[in-house]
């Protein structure tokens, strides 16, 4: 896979989009090009600010003002930056959000404004389905996943629980150290028959947990005594459980009702 197909497809890559095969491709070439990786970094700036900005449409006076911005940082650049500096991109661009994240502040305190709608939860929800398409090694294998515990104990700052299943078919494969948006998170790996489950564990942003308690946003289904709050994203069903604070987001090759089923009878010891 060369560098151009990489480019070509780098918004469908961090929008969890592609199928897993190119993903592990894409990877691949990733692990051995800087230059793509610095490419990389670019898009995933860019896909958090566009996720924070508000759905309704910008007003007039916000567009010319956004506009402003962007001839500025043109000429502060010298023009169109070339792809090689990169880090006069991601300077321009990360000015550019702090223009306009002041200038949609501004505007939302104007009477009549529209309310900003937050999206950055549903990127995260997105995160957690392309944690689990990375099909990336686990750094730690083993066959009880209680040892998990201890061995994340000092990699994240936040207590990671493992998580065990009354069904026999589920086997813990392993674990990572991991990221969802700009947040620590750890995944831990289960193969459930010729199928794969993923838990990615992080803790949940305030504009997450607002999402998880609006019944608009997300669905919910009473399994047994556990009520099981989910969301579809990309395609994938990633229902969330919460405890002492600590989000655990499952998803996995399997249909919506049998991935519901084991999250129900899912256990943080």
């Amino acid at each position: 896979m060369d560098c151009r197909l990489v480019r070509d497809h780098l918004d469908a890559y961090v929008d969890a989009e592609l199928e897993p095969t190119p993903v592990i491709e894409f990877e691949r070439h990733l692990d051995s090009c800087s230059e793509c990786r610095n490419e990389l970094a670019l898009a995933r700036l860019v896909q958090r600010s566009v996720r924070e900005l508000p759905v309704e449409a910008a007003s007039q006076a916000l567009k010319q003002r956004i506009g402003r911005a962007l001839d500025e940082l043109s000429a502060q650049q010298g023009g169109a930056a070339g792809r090689g500096n990169w880090h006069g991109l991601l300077a321009a661009a990360a000015t550019l959000l702090l223009v306009v994240g002041a200038a949609v502040k501004s505007d939302s305190g104007k009477p009549g404004a529209p309310a900003q709608a937050d999206l950055a939860p549903v990127g995260l929800l997105g995160d957690v389905v392309a944690r689990h398409m990375d099909q990336l090694p686990a750094e730690i294998a083993a066959d009880r996943p209680e040892k998990v515990t201890s061995w994340f104990r000092g990699k994240v700052a936040f207590r990671v629980r493992s998580v065990e299943f009354t069904e026999p078919q589920v086997h813990f494969v392993g674990a990572r150290v991991s990221h969802v948006g700009d947040r620590q998170a750890a995944n831990l790996y289960y193969s459930v028959g010729d199928s794969r489950l993923t838990s990615v564990v992080f803790q949940p942003p305030p504009s997450l947990q607002r999402v998880l308690n609006d019944d608009r946003l997300v669905a919910r289904v009473r399994i047994g005594r556990r009520v099981v709050t989910y969301r579809n994203v990309h395609g994938y069903t990633v229902p969330i459980l919460e405890h002492d604070g600590i989000a655990y987001a499952f998803t996995g090759d399997l249909d919506q009702r049998k991935l519901l089923q084991l999250v129900a009878s899912a256990r943080l010891p």
